[in-house]
């Protein structure tokens, strides 16, 4: 309308123009505005997003391969053993009498060495040709075991004699009970054992077995026990038969045997004394007195 009243030169009706305007105005502001410019919905940014997130380019990782990059796939690698390469050397600590010879050991051996700790704990405990076993079983290991106690015990008690006849004595002391006799002491017991039995009661009393060496001896024995006791002397031919020896190992050179004796009946190899001051060979499992003999303390 508005174009037909121009075109042919009238114008405007009254109030046509101000309300064609008015019109525009209300159009302009009732305009909605473009889809762009819109605040979006609650819960469609996140699904836009993830819709255009889906549908991006593909990564990089996904993308086809170029014609001819395909490399062909590699054989299967086989297990290759590892070896341990060899352990590095140190030279050996020397000392002044070895400063010529370089000894190369690997440390770990060379550890053991120094650690006598390990070596000990390798030590074979198989017993030596000169050593017992250390397992001593049943009764017959009890009896060795005894008897090589006994011989210890004996071997010591005998040096200790020893030692005592080397001091040199100003006064002659005795342990009580003992009689004194020049440079010696001698006991005489109240009770009976066998010989070996006696043996072993003067060895446990740093003695031995009476030896007689002098007359003055003898007369001195014969007449101090005044009793018609037979008493065990340190005399005997265990060894070979009739070769009598002290226990100190030396051979008979004075003697006062009985007449017809020693006869050996029934296995007699211990020596005893009479009440007359007579010897007499005795079974060595006879249980009678004995008198042992010591050194004299100082």
């Amino acid at each position: 309308m508005h174009n037909l009243y121009t075109s042919a030169g009238y114008p405007d009706p009254p109030g046509t123009m101000e309300e064609e305007e008015d019109e525009e105005d209300d159009d302009y502001e009732n305009m909605a505005p473009p889809y762009k410019d819109l605040p979006p919905k609650p819960g469609t940014m996140e699904e836009e997003e993830e819709d255009d997130y889906e549908n991006s380019a593909p990564p990089y990782k996904d993308l086809p391969p170029k014609p001819g990059s395909i490399a062909p796939p590699r054989p299967p690698r086989a297990e290759k053993k590892t070896e341990k390469p060899p352990l590095p050397c140190k030279p050996r600590k020397t000392t002044g009498l070895d400063l010529a010879a370089v000894t190369c050991i690997p440390p770990q051996l060379d550890e053991q060495w120094e650690d006598p700790s390990r070596s000990l704990r390798a030590v074979d405990l198989e017993p030596s040709p000169l050593q017992p076993p250390l397992a001593v079983t049943g009764m017959a290991g009890l009896a060795g075991l005894k008897h090589d106690i006994d011989r210890v015990r004996a071997d010591t008690n005998q040096s200790l004699v020893e030692l005592w006849g080397l001091l040199d004595c100003s006064r002659v002391t005795c342990p009580e009970g003992w009689l004194p006799f020049e440079s010696k002491c001698y006991y005489f017991s109240p009770t009976t054992k066998s010989w070996d039995g006696a043996r072993m009661f003067c060895q446990e009393n740093y003695s031995h077995l009476v030896i007689i060496n002098s007359f003055a001896e003898h007369n001195f024995v014969a007449k101090a026990h005044g009793s018609p006791r037979v008493y065990w002397l340190g005399l005997n031919d265990r060894e070979q038969e009739g070769n009598w020896r002290w226990l100190d190992g030396s051979p008979v050179t004075l003697s006062f045997w009985e007449p017809e004796e020693p006869n050996n009946i029934q296995e007699e190899d211990c020596a005893s004394m009479n009440k007359d001051g007579t010897w007499n060979d005795l079974s060595c499992h006879k249980s009678t007195y004995w008198i042992c003999e010591r050194k004299c303390s100082c």
